[in-house]
């Protein structure tokens, strides 16, 4: 691996890694879910300052190329990334049903009471049922 390349790997790394605390403090990712995105761009910099690490396990596994490992270490990583998202999107779907069959039946009891309050007002002065 090149100087210039592990240079923009890097650069490439740290300018995630600051979006990343950017959108935190900004509310627009929750902390939770930003760790994975740390994580990956910390695994990134250490592999690019300390290319060797590659090649050891891409020759301890049996790889042919360091590259075959990385793409195989990527797809892995992002079936991981494609799984728990789909779980989580599974229980917020789960989370909103719920949440809108408790609005719902609110909705129907605030009607009732509503219409109840109304039948006893009418009962109890004549002149607005005239």
């Amino acid at each position: 691996m090149t100087v210039a390349l592990r240079i923009v790997l890097i650069f490439v790394a740290l300018a995630f890694l600051i979006e990343v605390f950017r959108l935190v403090s900004a509310g627009k990712l929750q902390l939770k879910y930003s760790l994975l995105w740390m994580l990956l761009s910390v695994v990134l910099i250490i592999c690019a300052i300390f290319p060797g690490i590659v090649y050891f396990f891409s020759d301890l596994l049996g790889f042919q190329t360091p590259s075959n490992f990385v793409y195989l270490v990527s797809i892995i990583g992002l079936l991981g990334i494609c799984l728990s998202l789909t779980v989580i999107v599974s229980w917020q779907a789960r989370d909103i049903r719920k949440l809108i069959q408790e609005v719902t039946l609110m909705q129907d009891s605030l009607e009732r009471k509503a219409k109840h309050q109304q039948q006893e007002k009418e009962q109890s002065d004549p002149k607005i049922r005239d």
